[in-house]
């Protein structure tokens, strides 16, 4: 009896479910609306197989998943922010162990009680639906109802604990979103120091585990329901948060009601998350704005950052600016120092990371590029990296020469956002296998110019050819494969026949192969464009996918000498090209790029020659001569600072005009003439 009336109070209940049970009704309203209403009245004229019913309106569910507990929390546990209601409710004769088993036990029930009757009416809707536009099974309902349970609870406890340290509703609410979002903006700000200030540090370092460290956004990128582990996760953390908040609530004093901090201990850790917070994104911002040539903005960012943080936190703790003491700057100074040391430890010289080159001999398989994804089904899907990597030694010793050139040129460090100089700019990913198993990657920005040597040894080989150029998916099965010409778009052709596909696969990766490393460098436009459809059998384990169709793009280089004749030989390249005769008159307008030090991507610009916007003179010219040399080559976009160019547009008789450019010394002895004389 005594258990019952402590733990089970009816009078507590009542109050809470009075006061507070609209928020729970308005819970099963939305899911209601959101599920088993949208699965009733959709309609499809073949039926979707579906595996989970976060398929359905998933993005809603979520969103209700990772909101409406946390308003529950808040409501429930408004009492002991409150001045007036802590006084109330803790004269009452109850223990505190006791109060608050009661309040957990009508948030629960506010939270699982919708859940699991919009679970059973999705169930009972799928099985009446005559024509369903949706298909699935019993398993599917239960889980999305463990799934929903495990996320709401785990939102709904981690409000109540952080209520117990926390003495506003406000800063409540924010502070519980600030806990779930602040892993993911402290590593994507501290992913951008260590890019700024840490040679050879990739860029996608955290690419991948990123999202996996903050629950809102974990959650809401799902359209399914997460595995049992995932699930199991959240289910710890809720009982851990539980029992975290029953040894809060005992320490708790009631007169901390209304106070933004209410433990003594809390103070410093929310002092300094706040600050080293600010500091990350204040470095961040600046960093990214760094004028060129400016090396101190992103420290003058972190500085700046870090007295905005330290004022703002004491600003929070104390709900006053009036936060002058004695003890301000000297505390600061041990804040900051923290703070500086953390920035500065990963990005140090002596920490070994920029200098870090292994030896050939530690070195199992590696390769130049970084991951590789494939296009299935309007999404970009990563492909298995075993296949990328090589384990041939002449390879790996080239690769090997080339970072370890890269790491004693002591390279100057990339200001982010700032194109430095990409006329002679290169990026070079590397990743290594190491014979003990472990994987180490590096990505620098180098100047072509200075690795030209090393850069030939390993672009050369076969082993970089296959991976940069996709040469092993030529080995596989081509469903057809089809052809557009470089200089007119609308100039097609397609191979269906096996036999031509064969013969045409393999001279497109025997000329892949065979390119120098000048061909793979050419500043010309390509002859054609060649798409390459596949058929993915199930059995195959290169691209571990199933039955899945994929396709791929290839150039037809104008050094692809083989290849082109072989076109004109079964009578496509007629197809494809253009001739003299089919152009009425080509356009030259002169463009004069002087910017130094302001490299820019010159094109061919449309708008250029159509609009003329400096009012520079055209020349035209019917020249059948100078238009077929225009028709054999055009330059692809280059970034300079310092060039003269002529944008230039052919006029088709029918059809769509062709745009195109040319540097100056690219010009012909005819071309030169006519643009004199002009």
């Amino acid at each position: 009896m005594i258990f019952n009336r402590l733990y089970f109070n009816r009078g507590i209940l009542y109050q809470n479910f009075r006061q507070h049970g609209w928020l729970g009704l308005i819970y099963l309203l939305l899911l209601l609306l959101s599920l088993p209403l949208n699965i009733g009245t959709a309609y499809r004229e073949n039926a979707e197989k579906i595996n989970s019913l976060f398929m359905v309106r998933g993005e809603l569910l979520w969103f209700f998943a990772i909101s409406i507990p946390v308003v529950i929390g808040l409501f429930l546990f408004r009492y002991i922010q409150a001045g007036g209601p802590a006084d109330l409710y803790h004269s009452l004769p109850l223990k505190r162990k006791h109060l608050l088993t009661m309040n957990l036990l009508t948030g629960f029930v506010m939270i699982l009680v919708p859940i699991w009757i919009t679970a059973g009416v999705t169930g009972w809707v799928s099985a009446v639906v005559k024509e369903p536009a949706y298909i699935f099974d019993g398993t599917a309902v239960w889980m999305w109802g463990v799934t929903m349970s495990m996320v709401s609870l785990f939102m709904f406890t981690l409000t109540v604990a952080v209520g117990m340290c926390i003495g506003q509703s406000i800063l409540q609410g924010l502070t519980v979103y600030g806990i779930c979002l602040i892993p993911i903006v402290f590593w994507g700000v501290f992913e951008l120091h260590l890019m700024r200030y840490l040679l050879g540090f990739p860029d996608d370092a955290f690419q991948y585990g990123r999202t996996e460290i903050s629950p809102i956004v974990r959650i809401s990128n799902l359209n399914y329901a997460p595995e049992w582990g995932e699930l199991g996760i959240y289910a710890a953390l809720t009982v851990i948060l539980v029992v975290l908040t029953y040894i809060f609530y005992r320490k708790r004093h009631v007169e901390s009601a209304t106070q933004a901090i209410t433990f003594r201990i809390v103070k410093p850790i929310f002092r300094f998350g706040f600050m080293f917070t600010v500091v990350l994104v204040s470095g961040a911002y600046f960093t990214m704005i760094e004028p060129r040539g400016s090396e101190f903005w992103g420290v003058t960012g972190y500085i700046i950052g870090g007295i905005a943080g330290y004022l703002g936190a004491e600003m929070i703790i104390r709900k006053s600016w009036l936060i002058w003491s004695r003890s301000l700057l000297p505390r600061f100074a041990v804040y900051a120092g923290a703070v500086a040391i953390i920035l500065y430890v990963p990005v140090a010289d002596w920490n070994g990371y920029a200098s870090n080159v292994p030896t050939s001999d530690r070195v199992e398989k590696v390769r130049i590029g970084g991951d590789h994804f494939t296009y299935v089904d309007n999404n970009y899907i990563k492909m298995d990296d075993d296949q990328f990597y090589s384990a041939n030694t002449g390879y790996i010793d080239a690769v090997v020469t080339l970072h370890q050139k890269i790491v004693d040129s002591d390279l100057p460090l990339r200001p982010l956002g700032v194109n430095r100089d990409a006329r002679d700019e290169e990026e070079v990913r590397i990743d290594y296998q190491l014979k003990n198993g472990k994987t180490l990657s590096r990505q620098y920005y180098i100047p072509t110019s200075n690795f030209q040597q090393e850069l030939m040894d390993v672009k050369n080989r076969d082993d970089y050819k296959t991976t940069r150029y996709e040469t092993y998916i030529l080995d596989g099965e081509v469903r057809n494969i089809g052809i557009r010409s470089g200089y007119n778009r609308d100039r097609t052709a397609f191979i269906t026949n096996p036999e031509l596909i064969r013969e045409f696969k393999a001279l497109l990766k025997e000329e892949i192969l065979d390119q120098s490393y000048e061909d793979q460098r050419s500043p010309w436009e390509t002859f054609a464009s060649v798409e390459v459809y596949m058929n993915i059998p199930e059995s195959s384990s290169k691209l571990m996918l199933d039955g899945v169709n994929r396709s791929a793009t290839y150039e037809i280089k104008p050094s692809y000498s083989r290849l082109i004749e072989w076109l004109k030989e079964n009578k496509l390249y007629d197809q494809l090209r253009v001739s003299e005769d089919e152009v009425a008159s080509a356009q030259f307008i002169k463009q004069e790029i002087n910017s130094p030090g302001n490299v820019k991507m010159v094109y061919a610009d449309p708008q250029f020659i159509d609009g003329n916007p400096q009012g520079n003179q055209m020349i035209v010219t019917k020249n059948k001569k100078i238009i077929s040399e225009l028709l054999q080559r055009q330059r692809a976009g280059f970034y300079t600072d310092n060039d003269t160019i002529y944008q230039i547009k052919l006029n088709f008789i029918r059809g769509q005009n062709v745009y195109m450019i040319l540097k100056e010394d690219d010009l012909t002895e005819e071309m030169r003439a006519i643009l004199l004389d002009n």
